[in-house]
C-alpha cells in the first residue's frame, strides 16, 4: 500500500483550519513585504560570504512583489471558500519554493560568513577574521542553513494548509449540492405523483366518455325516427 497524505483536520487544536491558513497567508504576506522593502538596485549586497547583485536582488523582489496580491487573493478565497483563489496560491507556493530551495543550495556551495569582506574594507582580511576558530564559522553557517530549512519547512507547510483547505472547500461543496438536490428531487417526485395521478383521472374520464357514446348515438337515431 502506497503512502497517502491525508488532509488536515477542520481543527487543528484551538484553531480552525480557516483561521490557521489565514495566518499563514498574514506571515506570508509580511514575508513578501520585507523582502520588497529590503532590496537595494544600486549595489551589491554580501550575505553569509556570497554577493548578491542588484539584478539577483531586484528579481527575487519582483518574485516577492507578485506575491503580494496573491496572497490577498487567497485569503479572501479561504475566507469565502473559493477553490479557484487557493489553486493559484497553490501554484505560486510551489514555484516559491523552487526559489527558496535555489537559494538554499547556493549558499550551501557558496557561502562562508567567515570569509565574508566588510562593505569598505581593505581586500586583506584582518586578522580576527583569518583567525576565527573553525567551530565559529561551522555555528554560523549552520544557523544561516537553519533559517533556509526552516524557510523550506514553512513553506511546505502552508502548501499542505493550503492543499487541505483546498480539499475542504471541494468536499463541502459537494455536500451542499446533495442538501440542496433533495428538495428538487421530492418536487419531482410529486410531480410525477401529480402528472401519474392526472393521467389516470384522463384515462378514466376517456372510458365514461367512450361507454356514452353508443347510448347518446340510439337517442339520436330514435329522434330522427320520430321526426
Amino acid at each position: 500500500m502506497g503512502f497517502v497524505i491525508a488532509p488536515a483536520p477542520t481543527v487543528l487544536g484551538t484553531c480552525s483550519l480557516t483561521a490557521a491558513l489565514e495566518i499563514a497567508c498574514f506571515i506570508h504576506l509580511c514575508i513578501c513585504v520585507f523582502f520588497v522593502a529590503s532590496v537595494e538596485s544600486d549595489k551589491a549586497v554580501v550575505l553569509n560570504g556570497v554577493e548578491v547583485s542588484p539584478l539577483m536582488q531586484c528579481s527575487t523582489a519582483a518574485w516577492f512583489l507578485i506575491g503580494i496580491p496573491v496572497v490577498i487573493y487567497a485569503g479572501v478565497g479561504a475566507c469565502f471558500r473559493v477553490e479557484s483563489h487557493l489553486t493559484t496560491y497553490l501554484q505560486y507556493l510551489v514555484a516559491t519554493l523552487a526559489v527558496v530551495v535555489s537559494w538554499m543550495v547556493i549558499f550551501t556551495k557558496y557561502g562562508n560568513s567567515c570569509e565574508t569582506v566588510p562593505p569598505g574594507a581593505s581586500q586583506k582580511r584582518s586578522s580576527m577574521v583569518s583567525e576565527a576558530p573553525a567551530f565559529v564559522c561551522g555555528v554560523s553557517n549552520g544557523m544561516v542553513m537553519f533559517w533556509l530549512a526552516a524557510l523550506v519547512g514553512a513553506v511546505i507547510s502552508a502548501i499542505y494548509l493550503a492543499w487541505s483547505m483546498k480539499v475542504y472547500i471541494r468536499s463541502r461543496t459537494e455536500t451542499e449540492l446533495l442538501r440542496y438536490q433533495e428538495p428538487w428531487q421530492l418536487a419531482q417526485s410529486l410531480a410525477d405523483d401529480a402528472a401519474a395521478e392526472q393521467a389516470r383521472a384522463a384515462k378514466q374520464l376517456h372510458s365514461k366518455l367512450m361507454a356514452s357514446v353508443p347510448r347518446d348515438a340510439t337517442w339520436a337515431e330514435q329522434g330522427a325516427a320520430q321526426f
